[in-house]
């Protein structure tokens, strides 16, 4: 049986073009997910439970399957000692089964982690830069400043936080939260 495995990091990216991809490879059945590499892939392990000799495990990318180069290298391996067939479509040429194919997958598994490595590094230097400019990170707030003064004085003349929260919109929790950040 060939079974295609597709995964995306977020909503804000399509599985399109890994679902074409896999169908054009003949794939019987597919499995889609929707998860960073980094979190845990429930279905990828559901999917690699089930898999018996002579099954062939088709994906578009070398990167889609693991989360390290050590991950990617432990998964080939468990794959050719079960013997699970996989197949990369952006490798045509690569043969796992062989010491040279191996070469190759290893060495390209290191790049893609390498890549990851920098991406994060890059990342993480450009919210130091963001902070470090004043600008704002991450969602905006629910409050105003000028809210949150009102939502205090409210709370003061002892007005309950329930009632205080639902008046601008919020769970007790983010007011709460809310006004505890202020207070550092």
């Amino acid at each position: 049986m060939r079974y295609g495995y597709a995964r995306v990091s977020s909503e804000e990216q399509s599985l399109a073009r890994q679902r074409s991809q896999l169908s054009a490879a003949g794939c019987d059945q597919f499995v889609e997910e929707i998860q960073s590499g980094v979190k845990a892939r429930l279905r990828l392990d559901r999917l690699l439970a089930g898999l018996d000799a002579g099954d062939e495990l088709v994906v578009t990318e070398l990167d889609r399957l693991g989360r390290s180069t050590g991950e990617a290298v432990l998964l080939m391996d468990d794959l050719i000692r079960r013997g699970v067939v996989l197949r990369v479509l952006a490798l045509p040429s690569l043969d796992i089964t062989t010491n040279d194919g191996r070469l190759i997958a290893d060495i390209l598994a290191s790049l893609a982690a390498h890549e990851r490595r920098r991406t994060r590094e890059r990342q993480r230097q450009g919210i130091v830069a963001a902070k470090a400019a004043g600008r704002h990170l991450g969602r905006p707030p629910k409050l105003n400043g000028q809210q949150i003064a009102e939502a205090r004085a409210r709370l003061a003349g002892d007005e309950p936080v329930r009632v205080v929260a639902r008046a601008y919109g919020v769970s007790d929790k983010t007011l709460r939260a809310t006004l505890a950040r202020g207070a550092r």
